[in-house]
């Protein structure tokens, strides 16, 4: 599962260093079924990942010797996205899929301890 520790500003470089080359986005499944599963066009899930402004936490898992981002983004207490990004001649997003309420709250009794206890202080 998770190893407990956040790479959100690791990826943020990456994807920041990305862009500046000039490379774009592929995607590991159809565009047509992703922006439908997260309802947002492909312009706006390039946006959202370009940005990074609600993005919690970044788990990093290494998967036949290719190393996946697994990236959070929390809207608010009933809303969020994954997405599955990897890194090769482009940002590859391999899935994207929403999170519900009762996920989140999951989530952030497991997953983002350590982001709990910073915004306590």
């Amino acid at each position: 599962m998770s190893n407990g520790k956040n790479y959100s500003s690791e990826i943020k470089k990456k994807i920041k260093e990305c862009i500046e080359k000039g490379t774009g986005f592929e995607y590991g499944k159809s565009g047509r079924y992703l922006s439908h599963r997260v309802k947002l066009s492909i312009e706006e899930i390039e946006l959202e990942l370009k940005e990074a402004k609600d993005l919690v936490f970044t788990n990093k898992k290494e998967i036949n010797g290719e190393i996946r981002y697994t990236l959070y983004f929390v809207y608010g207490k009933r809303s969020g996205r994954v997405y599955v990004i990897t890194f090769r001649d482009k940002i590859r997003v391999i899935t994207a899929f929403p999170l519900g309420r009762r996920t989140l709250r999951k989530y952030f009794r497991k997953r983002f301890i350590k982001e709990r206890e910073l915004l306590k202080t």
